[in-house]
């Protein structure tokens, strides 16, 4: 029996990858391939293509498309790497790997919340010198995180996981999501409210929202005018929901107190080093879902994904 032939524009793990080559005749490059030609020529007869967050698949890759790929599964969450109408357009169906990492991205989202209000990054500094006792004056203190108003942009799966953690910490919760609801309310103790009262009341605010038109910059330079003077922002969503450029001001101007990132405007090419080089800036090269059990989980959801399709024409997690 032939077996049904998967592409990749990128090597995978290989243990990612050994695990689809014992159902499928995999095409995997040498080295990433971004030319959508050359791509083309690699998928050749696949049916399937295995996409990662840093595969820009744009208009021009659909267009050169081998006409027998008909599944692009995403690994991760989002897909704002993929131009969905071009892929809707030429009847190809999409999906991602929802949920399965979501206990690891709240993870990482409360160890950014304790390490920028606590100012780990410059007491790890100062520990390396050998020096036991620094940080002694006031100037150089941190903020506790018990008992601070925490505010989460966008209640889904990462935000609500969040919210169970910052719970244990006492902190108050507000919150802003296109569907509110009486039963977030209740479990979480949470308010729902509008991004501006948000962006004024929340001493944290953390960032789980989708990259769409409309959260495009969405924390710019006018919303970030509106912060409290000690506030800190999270985002391990989509790097280009925050206007960098403004963070990198407010943040060298002390109107807002520290930083944490997982993701940036400038993925995947390096980060800023106007950003990176800041002290109250704490940044983690995209590794919210490294972890052995997510990337695991993600790998078993692709591959339930390819099984579904090639045995009923549809994914388990069709985006479009």
């Amino acid at each position: 029996m032939t077996r049904p032939v998967i592409a990749t524009p990128r090597r995978l793990p290989e243990a990612l990858s050994g695990m689809f080559r014992m159902k499928f005749d995999v095409r995997e490059p040498d080295a990433p391939v971004a030319d959508p030609a050359a791509f083309a020529e690699l998928a050749g007869d696949a049916q399937a293509v295995i996409a990662t967050a840093f595969d820009d698949m744009d208009a021009a890759f659909f267009e050169r498309l081998p006409a027998g790929v008909k599944l692009i599964a995403s690994i991760g969450v989002g897909v704002d790497h993929i131009d969905l109408a071009a892929a809707k357009a030429r009847n190809v169906a999409v999906s991602n790997t929802p949920e399965v990492t979501t206990p690891c991205l709240a993870d990482t989202t409360m160890g950014l919340i304790i390490a920028a209000c606590r100012r780990f990054r410059e007491g790890l500094d100062i520990a390396r010198t050998g020096e036991g006792r620094g940080m002694l004056t006031p100037e150089s203190w941190g903020q506790r995180v018990t008992g601070r108003t925490l505010g989460v942009v966008g209640m889904g799966n990462v935000g609500r996981e969040v919210a169970k953690r910052a719970r244990a910490f006492d902190m108050n919760i507000i919150y802003t999501t296109p569907r509110p609801s009486a039963d977030i309310d209740k479990t979480f103790n949470a308010r729902a409210i509008s991004l501006d009262e948000l962006l004024r009341e929340a001493d944290v605010i953390t960032l789980h929202c989708p990259l769409k038109e409309e959260t495009h910059r969405l924390i710019d330079a006018k919303a970030i005018a509106k912060m409290k003077p000690g506030a800190v922002i999270i985002n391990i969503s989509r790097g280009p929901v925050i206007d960098e450029t403004a963070l990198i001001v407010a943040l060298k101007e002390n109107r807002i107190f520290a930083a944490g990132l997982d993701v940036y405007d400038t993925e995947p090419g390096p980060i800023r080093e106007a950003l990176r080089a800041l002290p109250n800036v704490y940044c983690l090269p995209h590794i919210a879902s490294a972890t052995t059990e997510s990337r695991s989980a993600m790998a078993v959801r692709v591959l339930a994904n390819l099984d579904a399709f090639f045995d009923t024409g549809a994914p388990l997690d069709r985006v479009v």
